[in-house]
């Protein structure tokens, strides 16, 4: 059968007895004193009963002192095994979350060196037949050794014409020194050729790789008025393929 004594504020120590009766048994104060009901203090060299009582009282006080400190210790330690089960789920879901994206990270990483050797293929494939891709092309009007007299962007007049200078903004997928044929039509549709009959001129030029600018050698001749009125067209060749083509008026 179990005991369960207690301690009320005005130190009385008591037994809640099984069936819920309290019974009374000492008092202790704040020196840790046990006394009698009736105000005797007893001490271990007491008479039989009192030392019975002395042991029976000191013993409810230590299984309450225990009771207290284990039902602390209890809680603390609930408490601490709340907090492991916490710590220890947010790391494993930290460590799913880090899992996944490593996972996430190493297929991207896989999908872009696929594209990039995908793209280095095509790039190859494609800069055999075409070395640049030519966005644009920009006419300007030069003296015989290459002064402009008309610059890049400007109105070009009839009466100030000379030579015919391109230059042309690409985008390289190759380096390396390249020849390209030049076809200059005038307004009548009429090819302008000199030693060739297929095409007007060709040129070498060294190409770079990316975003850049190349000018051609210039075509036409050092008298003033050389090229007259109207719309042009001129176009740049890779061996059988042409690269662009624009239109340009002299005014």
């Amino acid at each position: 059968m179990n005991k369960d004594y207690k301690i009320s504020n005005d130190g009385t120590i008591f037994e809640i007895k099984d069936d819920g009766s309290i019974s009374k048994l000492a008092k202790i104060n704040d020196k840790g004193q046990i006394s009698t009901l009736s105000g005797t203090v007893m001490t271990a060299n007491g008479g039989s009963k009192g030392g019975y009582w002395f042991f029976i009282i000191v013993f409810a006080i230590a299984i309450v002192i225990l009771s207290v400190l284990y039902s602390e210790a209890d809680n603390a330690y609930q408490w601490a095994n709340y907090e492991r089960n916490e710590y220890r789920e947010k790391y494993e879901n930290a460590s799913s979350s880090i899992s996944s994206l490593r996972n996430e990270n190493n297929s991207l990483k896989h999908e872009r060196d696929k594209a990039k050797s995908e793209l280095s293929k095509l790039k190859n494939k494609i800069s055999s037949t075409y070395p640049l891709i030519i966005t644009d092309i920009e006419i300007a009007n030069v003296y015989n050794d290459g002064t402009i007299q008309t610059d890049y962007g400007y109105m070009i007049y009839s009466y100030n014409t000379m030579y015919l200078k391109p230059r042309v903004k690409y985008t390289g997928l190759t380096s390396g020194s390249k020849t390209f044929k030049i076809k200059l039509y005038e307004p009548d549709g009429s090819l302008s050729t000199g030693s060739y009959s297929t095409y007007s001129y060709s040129d070498d030029a060294y190409i770079y790789e990316g975003e850049n600018t190349c000018k051609f050698s210039a075509w036409g001749n050092s008298s003033r008025g050389n090229w007259r009125s109207g719309t042009y067209r001129i176009e740049i060749w890779y061996d059988n393929t042409c690269l662009k083509s624009k239109t340009f008026t002299i005014y």
